[in-house]
């Protein structure tokens, strides 16, 4: 148990190096948030295809090991922080259906838009049909392609 909490936390602190740059909107994405939205936007899409398969493989392609090497150590929130991401991206990538990877999607989608809000290339989108107001997501494409609802209703929301 000590070895698996050992590795979430430290695949999830890798990843905080992401966060840490993420902070001034008007810097350019590092190679790291660039890693982490091209596979945020494969499990998107596969959610918007209704493949519990393809999101789960996506999910589990996230990258846990950051390219940029981190210019502090991390102190406790942010580790805290981070394996809490960790194990967000693990129930999406062992979720057990559609519904589970959906719920489970919408914090990913937090921090994708954290990343990408503003950013050449990126569009957020909202489906206002997604309970509790929670139905934003990124996507690289203006055309509305939903991953909350699928094939269902695809084409739900607009690029806010």
């Amino acid at each position: 148990m000590k070895n698996i909490r050992l590795l979430l936390t430290l695949a999830g602190c890798s990843l905080l190096g992401t966060t840490v740059y993420a902070h001034d909107k008007s810097a350019p994405l590092n190679d790291d948030q660039k890693a982490f939205l091209s596979q945020y936007e494969a499990v998107r899409a596969a959610l918007a295809a209704d493949d519990l398969a393809a999101t789960k493989k996506a999910a589990a392609a996230i990258p846990t090991q950051p390219k940029t090497p981190l210019k502090e150590p991390l102190t406790e929130e942010q580790q805290d922080r981070q394996a809490k991401f960790a194990g967000l991206v693990k129930k999406i990538a062992t979720a057990d259906s559609l519904k589970t990877a959906r719920a489970e999607f919408k914090a990913l989608s937090k921090r994708a838009i954290h990343y990408a809000e503003g950013k050449e290339g990126y569009f957020v989108a909202n489906c206002p049909m997604v309970e509790g107001g929670e139905g934003d997501w990124v996507q690289t494409s203006k055309k509305i392609s939903n991953p909350y609802f699928g094939k269902s209703m695809l084409t739900c929301g607009s690029i806010k």
